[in-house]
């Protein structure tokens, strides 16, 4: 990790013009990277542009900086020195504009999922770091930046939601030490969480609603699993983006080993969520299926299939997996 910090610090310093993005339907951790990311390197004289194809949910506009990113890139990519890639290990999870930042000479990944094909060998990655916010925590540290409440802000909220507010398997004691600096820092915790958690609207209670309707339990009560469809979305006016954290309540259940949401989306992509407990591995479960994650958190995603099928197929493997691995 110290000789990638280092080859990744020396990289920053002989270039100036950056792209900074992360993934599709950015959660906290891949938005506070992001804004964090961007004033650091401004404060090292750098130029940057920052990119997420899809526009920020209510919450995350909160945050400081966030107007400054864009959904298209407004400089000509030929222009860009180096792309900073953040919280996405797959150059195809940044969207429609991968194939362009594919060109940009220099791509610097921190990311901390699992990724058996990096796409560039300046890859800060851990995956037993908690979040992407946390090993910015370290690069910025060892860095010596001056530390401002924004950027405090933007880590303290990557690392909060990618621990599930702590309470997930993945909070360390690291994550609390790094938690009260940049609360010392700046960061207010009880403004925070009150922009997370507080600020809901009517029509996401609404498909919230509708979507725990479709909870069921099998395995012995074993696995659970929820589903959202576009015909739910149409019904409340409500998009995937407001799905976020809906994983969760199945996962809280009594007994679950495996939690699992479908969704629909509207270009016919079906997107599997799965959480669990312990030692059960979604991982090495979605690894069949050309997906990939944490031990406790991973995903997998279908095209040309019915949502019917993806959920009779993905439901028989998390059986047999239970059945075979407990």
């Amino acid at each position: 990790m110290s000789t990638m910090i280092q080859k990744v610090l020396k990289e920053i310093e002989q270039h100036d013009k950056f792209l900074i993005t992360t993934h599709v339907k950015p959660d906290g951790d891949a938005i506070g990277s992001l804004l964090a990311t961007a004033e650091v390197l401004e404060q090292a004289g750098k130029n940057v542009e920052l990119y997420c194809q899809d526009t920020l949910i209510h919450w995350q506009n909160t945050l400081p900086g966030a107007h400054r990113i864009d959904n298209q890139i407004q400089s000509p990519l030929e222009t860009f020195d180096a792309a900073v890639i953040l919280d996405c290990g797959d150059l195809s999870r940044i969207g429609e504009y991968q194939g362009g930042i594919a060109t940009i000479p220099i791509l610097i990944n921190i990311d901390h999922h699992l990724t058996e094909k990096p796409f560039t060998e300046l890859r800060l990655g851990n995956t037993s770091a908690s979040s992407t916010s946390e090993l910015l925590f370290d690069l910025f540290d060892t860095w010596n930046i001056r530390w401002t409440p924004s950027i405090a802000t933007n880590l303290y909220v990557g690392i909060f939601t990618d621990t599930g507010s702590f309470r997930f398997s993945n909070t360390t004691k690291r994550c609390f030490e790094m938690a009260s600096f940049l609360v010392k820092s700046g960061a207010n915790p009880a403004e925070i969480a009150q922009n997370i958690y507080g600020q809901c609207h009517i029509n996401r209670l609404k498909l919230l609603c509708l979507v725990l309707n479709t909870l069921e339990l099998v395995c012995d009560g074993k696995l659970s699993h929820i589903t959202a469809s576009q015909e739910m979305f149409a019904k409340t006016d409500t998009s995937a983006r407001d799905t976020e954290d809906f994983i969760n309540f199945p996962r809280s259940l009594r007994g679950i080993k495996i939690a699992i949401f479908f969704r629909e989306e509207k270009n016919g992509l079906i997107n599997v969520s799965l959480r669990s407990l312990g030692e059960v591995n979604v991982a090495r479960l979605v690894g069949e299926f050309g997906g990939g994650g944490h031990r406790n958190a991973a995903a997998c995603r279908f095209s040309n299939s019915s949502l019917d099928n993806v959920k009779r197929e993905i439901i028989k493997a998390g059986c047999n997996y239970l059945m075979k691995y407990e």
